[in-house]
């Protein structure tokens, strides 16, 4: 089988209960029928090619109904660089808050 086409679970499940070759192959065929598009040569019947679906679409995210780093009454926000490329953000509701967080921060990486 080709690259794109790896063996599931389901395809086992199939496989497991055949005997013979020629069951093999039927259920094998059968099994990829329900999960992509089977196709066959009318020349040969052994020429068989699986054409894999288009995925899923992926389910879309459900929307954020609180962020825990915005808050309404945070509408001020500074980043700070204390040490080389350590970052920092920092939220408040006024520029004096992001004041007052920024003094603290520098005195306690000051040390």
């Amino acid at each position: 089988m080709s690259d794109f086409l790896k063996s599931n679970k389901a395809l086992d499940d199939a496989i497991r209960g055949a005997t013979t070759v020629e069951e093999i192959r039927e259920v094998t065929l059968a099994a990829l029928a329900t999960q992509g598009v089977v196709v066959r040569n009318k020349e040969d019947q052994y020429d068989v090619r699986v054409v894999p679906q288009a995925p899923a679409p992926p389910a879309p995210l459900p929307a954020l109904a609180d962020n825990a780093m915005w808050k309404d009454s945070e509408t001020f926000m500074r980043v700070l660089y204390l040490r080389g490329n350590s970052r920092f953000e920092i939220f408040g509701p006024s520029e004096q808050d992001l004041d007052q967080q920024e003094a603290g921060l520098r005195a306690l990486y000051a040390r």
